[in-house]
């Protein structure tokens, strides 16, 4: 169920959607809820840290520092962190 511009409930939205445009409201939903956002970022980080917590802090180090490195080196962490099921599933 979402509400849309007018503030009328929606529902059965997502199943007429593709994907990306379903990603898309997802991001925006998420990025308009501290509270989920909040959620996202202490289980991510959790998960970060029990897998390698030296390459964790050190990526969150560049994060906050605005390092130019810092997305690489997320997205290199995450890669391993969460791989993605569908790309091994395909290999």
């Amino acid at each position: 169920m979402f509400r849309g511009s007018q503030g009328e409930v929606m529902t059965g939205t997502v199943q007429s959607l593709n994907e990306f445009q379903v990603y898309r409201l997802f991001n925006c939903a998420v990025k308009d809820d501290e509270t989920l956002v909040d959620a996202i970022v202490e289980r991510l980080y959790r998960k970060m840290k029990e897998f390698d917590a030296k390459r964790a802090e050190d990526t969150v180090e560049l994060i906050v520092d605005r390092d130019a490195r810092a997305g690489s080196r997320l997205k290199a962490l995450l890669d391993e962190v969460l791989p993605d099921r569908r790309a091994q599933a395909a290999a």
